[in-house]
């Protein structure tokens, strides 16, 4: 049985893991490094939760809110 995750469908075969990107790229990964990486992804859950949450309730684009009459910082345009 296979599973999405994002871009990517994650199958268990005989010899590990088979990670299949969108485009077509491939990682087979053996049941060594199968637990090496879920190993890696339990140390840094807290820290991909964070990120996660983060992401979706802080944007990281600054509005800007420009007066025709001045520019951004308030000051009124150079009219040589």
């Amino acid at each position: 049985m296979d599973a999405i995750i994002g871009r990517y469908r994650a199958r268990m075969e005989e010899n590990g893991l088979v990670l299949k990107h969108a485009t077509g790229i491939n990682f087979d990964l053996t049941p060594e490094e199968t637990l090496g990486l879920l190993d890696f992804i339990n140390a840094y859950r807290q820290t991909l939760l964070a990120l996660t949450t983060e992401h979706d309730t802080e944007p990281r684009i600054e509005s800007v809110v420009l007066n025709r009459n001045n520019d951004a910082q308030g000051n009124k345009p150079f009219q040589g």
